[in-house]
């Protein structure tokens, strides 16, 4: 058995201090009622460290517990004060109107819309507010603009002023989704600062010598250079995969994605790694001695972070690129996991919010892979005899993805198989690609005409690699759905790996199991009754109403796996796609691979915006629409009038009906269309009935439509509230007629149009009704056995 004390098994120990102190953190997000006894955490720590220190002194078995729990106090300890606010936070103006005072300290982010006018994003770190006075504020701001032109940018250092609205940083609210507002926490960025068609105020230009527009003004003249001679789109993602910041087109991204190769498109460990082997290559070609030649690779990284802009997810793939290379190195495999720990413990207990952070952990991860399990992997392929460049590929892609997998799966619910392939084949012509990028950065300050033949080559070797990109992704089973690991599972999976690689704790586990026989089989039977319970056990009806912002989006799982979405969702005046962003990982992360019924209350972009994407992605058996113009839908789809799936499109009718196993959907409406003023008008009011148990559907319906429905059987266990809780629907009459046990509203945090309105929450109060709403719950989930319910919501 491996003794760990009082300090053997120094790997072990720090790895356990780890996984505590990982502990103490995420269980202090999941409950922050601890904050109130800040004090006597404290106290506990100091107890505890005294008594870990005394224990250290006497050599006592206990020793390694408790550094265990210290570690564990002090996770819990670094997230209260890491995400502690103090009263003059800007975070505590939330949705006020104010007139801000701060100091720019970045260069700002650029997008183009289709319409030609620019996005600008700054970062401002905040000195005053002024409302009624002026007070001392802190924290940073996101800070929106828009401009039809590029002239006169506001320059980093200068102190500006700006009237807007104050709002707190928003992320749709489902599993799954890379939470934005921790991953701007980290950064110390709280909150967004819109100014609408006001100008910003230069109250104070700097002066002062700024490294970041300096690097900022070399990148740009470099991108500049590189459209004279390539199309603009392959200008900006080589661009993009060399310093990062660049919108990449759609498509390739996808395709990207889908072989498992997307971390290429911008500035990651791998990139450091690649630079670090490259120059090391060189110096031993050109015979540099080994000393000076590391000495010039962490001055020429250190130059590389900062002209990438030095932010925390560079710096961070720096430390974990300089690291990949060490552990490749070294001829000690354990220096390079000691190594690993240490560095992962010291920026964890730096930044405890980037154990939620999918870049650390996909670096960690992968990283962890290398370190662990290559060596071994190379070593067991090298018996096959296969030639060392392949064997090498083979161990490094296949080492990083195991170690990665749970994290892979939990984020995009799939494996590409693909991925061995594209790091065979187009991995290196992109690492080609990005030396040859770099080289010409370099030269293009001495030979330009050089630069410009290289760039010519860099453009034909990218073209290359997405032609080559975009035919593996057509393989079959190029990437397969796996659903998304439990906390259980992702626990089974790891202690697994851990007791694979380690040859002690497997004898010793043996042993145990060899002594405990009778015990292992009585656990193993019970673990097989259990699974075969789970399995033949009844499911619930689920029914998921996802977070989409402001907007309608509901999707039905019957006991027996059929799906229906009932709207998707979708932005007004915006160009983001919330069916490939937010419904399909929504969909996948349940499992849900094909949809039997698509069903749009109506063609406002809110609740079918996102349908065209899902159309494109996944199979889907039957479409409803509302007894509107066709055209609105093929224009919302994004469809042709002859497309076969618009052309078969069901309208529903008064009385339209079907069944999914015990369940009964029925449509309810007014078709008087000579009554229809508006396509709210003609919305889909859809209910469900499962046994006892029922749901309507009320799209956007208005009052005047609504008179419609109180002569027929409306009345409801569950009522999706119409129109987002807007004044002009849900009267008293219609919800008495109703008369829900629950009241869902799906709706948009700072909406403009002050949805849910205070009559309507009056008029529900007014009756035994409970509210549900999203932008304070995020996604609810309801399940049922047609008798009785329960619900859950994604924010508790």
């Amino acid at each position: 058995m491996i003794k760990i004390h009082y300090g053997q098994s120094p790997l072990l120990f720090i790895n356990f201090i780890i996984l505590f102190y990982s502990l103490g953190v995420y269980m202090t997000m999941k409950t922050p009622e601890i904050s109130k006894s800040y004090t006597h955490l404290f106290c506990l720590i100091i107890v505890n460290l005294i008594l870990a220190f005394y224990f250290t002194l006497r050599k006592h078995k206990l020793t390694f517990l408790l550094y265990l729990i210290l570690f564990f106090l002090l996770g819990v300890m670094r997230y209260l004060s890491f995400t502690f606010i103090t009263d003059d936070n800007i975070k505590n103006y939330d949705n006020q109107e104010v007139t801000l005072t701060g100091i720019i300290c970045q260069m700002p982010k650029i997008r183009q819309d289709s319409a030609g006018i620019y996005h600008l994003t700054y970062v401002v770190d905040t000195k005053s507010i002024k409302q009624k006075e002026e007070k001392t504020a802190t924290g940073k701001v996101y800070l929106y603009q828009k401009q039809k032109n590029l002239t006169n940018l506001v320059k980093i250092n200068d102190t500006i002023s700006a009237t807007g609205t104050i709002r707190l940083i928003q992320n749709y609210h489902n599993p799954n989704l890379v939470d934005r507002e921790l991953s701007a926490q980290e950064e110390g960025i709280y909150a967004t600062f819109s100014i609408g068609k006001q100008n910003l105020k230069i109250l104070n230009t700097s002066d002062k010598f700024s490294l970041q527009e300096f690097c900022y003004q070399i990148e740009q003249s470099f991108l500049q250079s590189m459209y004279q001679v390539m199309p603009e789109n392959d200008a900006n993602m080589i661009f993009a995969m060399l310093f990062g910041g660049y919108n990449i087109e759609k498509d390739i991204l996808e395709a990207y994605s889908i072989t498992g190769i997307i971390h290429i498109l911008s500035v990651s460990g791998s990139h450091i790694s690649l630079i670090s082997l490259f120059l090391l290559s060189l110096g031993k070609f050109l015979h540099l001695p080994r000393f000076f030649n590391l000495i010039l690779l962490l001055i020429l990284i250190i130059f590389y972070t900062i002209l990438c802009g030095a932010s925390v997810p560079v710096v961070r793939a720096s430390i974990m690129g300089l690291l990949s290379i060490i552990a490749l190195h070294l001829e000690e495999k354990s220096t390079a996991q000691h190594l690993l720990s240490i560095i992962a413990l010291i920026l964890l207990l730096f930044d405890p919010l980037l154990l939620f952070n999918i870049s650390f952990q996909l670096s960690f991860a992968s990283t962890a892979g290398l370190v662990y399990l290559m060596p071994i992997l190379r070593s067991k392929l090298n018996k096959l005899k296969l030639p060392s460049l392949l064997t090498d590929n083979l161990a490094l892609t296949m080492s990083a993805q195991i170690f990665a997998f749970p994290i892979i799966v939990w984020y995009f619910t799939s494996l590409s198989l693909s991925s061995l392939l594209a790091n065979l084949i187009i991995i290196p012509l992109l690492e080609i690609l990005i030396i040859l990028g770099l080289i010409a950065f370099i030269l293009g300050f001495i030979f330009p005409f050089i630069t410009k033949i290289l760039f010519i080559f860099a453009s034909l070797i990218l073209n290359t690699s997405n032609e080559a990109t975009f035919l593996l992704t057509k393989i079959p089973f190029a990437s397969i759905y796996i659903p998304p690991l439990n906390f259980p599972a992702i626990l089974i999976y790891y202690s697994l790996i851990f007791i694979t690689l380690n040859i002690k704790i497997r004898k010793y586990l043996y042993l145990l199991l060899q002594k405990y026989k009778f015990i292992m089989y009585i656990c193993s039977i019970s673990l097989i009754i259990c699974s075969c319970y789970l399995m033949i056990k009844p499911s619930p009806l689920q029914i998921h109403f996802i977070d989409v912002g402001q907007g309608d989006a509901c999707l039905i799982i019957t006991p027996h796996q059929h799906s229906i979405l009932i709207d998707t969702g979708g932005s007004i005046n915006s160009d983001f796609d919330i069916g490939s962003y937010v419904d399909l990982p929504y969909l996948r992360h349940y499992g849900i691979n094909k949809l039997d019924y698509l069903v749009l209350s109506h063609a406002d972009a809110d609740h079918s915006g996102g349908a065209s994407s899902i159309l494109q992605k996944i199979p889907v058996n039957h479409l409803i629409i509302a007894d509107e113009d066709k055209d609105l839908y093929a224009k919302i789809l994004k469809l042709p009038l002859n497309n076969p799936l618009l052309a078969k499109a069901i309208i529903a009718k008064e009385n339209t009906t079907f069944n999914l196993e015990d369940i009964h959907f029925q449509f309810l409406q007014n078709d008087e269309k000579e009554n229809l003023k508006s396509s709210n008008d003609s919305s889909n009011v859809l209910k469900l009935t499962y046994h006892n148990f029922s749901v309507l559907f009320t799209g956007d319906l208005p009052q005047t439509q609504e008179k419609y429905l109180l002569n027929k059987n409306i009345a409801s266990t569950i009522l999706k509230v119409a129109h987002h809780g807007s004044k002009t629907s849900s009267s008293q009459e219609f919800l008495e007629h109703v008369r829900p046990q629950l009241a869902i509203i799906s709706v948009g945090k700072y909406n403009s149009f002050g949805h849910p309105s205070k009559e309507v929450l009056d008029r529900l109060n007014n009756l035994p009704t409970k509210i549900l709403r999203t932008d304070e719950k995020g996604a609810i989930i309801i399940y049922t056995d047609g008798y009785n319910f329960s619900f859950k919501t994604f924010l508790n």
